[in-house]
């Protein structure tokens, strides 16, 4: 019916009746860029929305959503929550950050930590700094360490008598162990007195020095300390031990006795040196001291 109204070679063309000019139909939006799209462009692109109504807006890239942490394989753990963007790459980079994390060394030790020094291997001592023994001994070695180092001599039994002969300066020149050593120390304990002596020389530890460190350390001042850790009831007999020790002295006794209680007066009368040894090998040394003189079955 309206084709026969508007058509000019039909019967029924009406002059009146008015024309209806032809509508454009709205063009599409271009479904390419100009440009490439980076990967997280690349979707909120896909997710846009044309709007019919009058020109067409571009519709808010929505939030994703976080995916579910997927499940691991491994009986009581649970895979972490992996971001959309992250590749497989960034994720091994990530656990393995995070497992140096855990196995990190601390820069400083932990509080109260007692670091001891560390041991050396065991050395073997020349056969004067160890304990006398007539299979090992080629003589025997006389030391008081009330006195000094030059009053210590070689003794020996003979049917003359008791033989003395001092120690010549090759003696005490040798070498304190059969390797070089630089460093050692010796402990010493009686009662409630407690001393390290520290034997030091860079070119290697002779004989002599050993000897005279531990005469250094017993010709010591007690210190106030030291001297109240003396029973009050032991006191006569330290003084005892004090004047023998001042009588006997190479200078005069009353100087030595200006000059007060000593370490050495401490040992009463078991002053003379039993050698070194080593409890524990590698460990620090022990001194062994004595009153008298060993005996031995031959």
């Amino acid at each position: 019916m309206f084709k026969t109204k508007h058509d000019i070679g039909s019967p029924n063309y009406n002059l009146n009746t008015p024309k209806i000019p032809p509508k454009a139909l709205p063009q599409s939006p271009p479904l390419t860029s100009p440009r490439s799209f980076s990967r997280a462009e690349h979707r909120s692109f896909t997710m846009l929305k044309p709007s019919l109504s009058g020109s067409i807006s571009r519709a808010h890239t929505p939030k994703p959503s976080t995916p579910l942490p997927l499940k691991s394989i491994l009986k009581g753990k649970t895979s972490p929550p992996r971001d959309s963007y992250e590749s497989d790459g960034e994720i091994a980079a990530a656990k393995k950050g995070s497992r140096s994390n855990v196995y990190t060394v601390p820069n400083s030790p932990p509080q109260h930590a007692h670091l001891g020094p560390m041991k050396g291997p065991a050395l073997n001592l020349h056969w004067k700094l160890l304990p006398y023994h007539p299979k090992r001994s080629k003589r025997f070695l006389h030391f008081d360490v009330a006195f000094p180092t030059h009053d210590i001599e070689f003794r020996q039994n003979s049917s003359y008598g008791v033989q003395r002969t001092s120690l010549s300066d090759a003696d005490f020149d040798k070498s304190a162990a059969d390797e070089k050593l630089v460093k050692m120390t010796i402990n010493f304990q009686r009662g409630p007195f407690e001393w390290d002596i520290d034997v030091k020389r860079d070119k290697g530890i002779r004989v002599r020095d050993v000897f005279e460190a531990i005469y250094a350390a017993f010709d010591a001042p007690l210190t106030p300390h030291e001297k109240s850790l003396i029973p009050h009831h032991r006191r006569a007999v330290y003084e005892e031990a004090f004047r023998l020790r001042c009588k006997l002295a190479a200078g005069l006794p009353i100087v030595e006795q200006r000059k007060g209680w000593k370490r050495v007066d401490i040992l009463l009368h078991e002053t003379l040196f039993r050698g070194l040894t080593q409890p524990k090998s590698g460990g620090d040394w022990v001194l062994n001291l004595s009153g008298s003189v060993p005996v031995y079955d031959r």
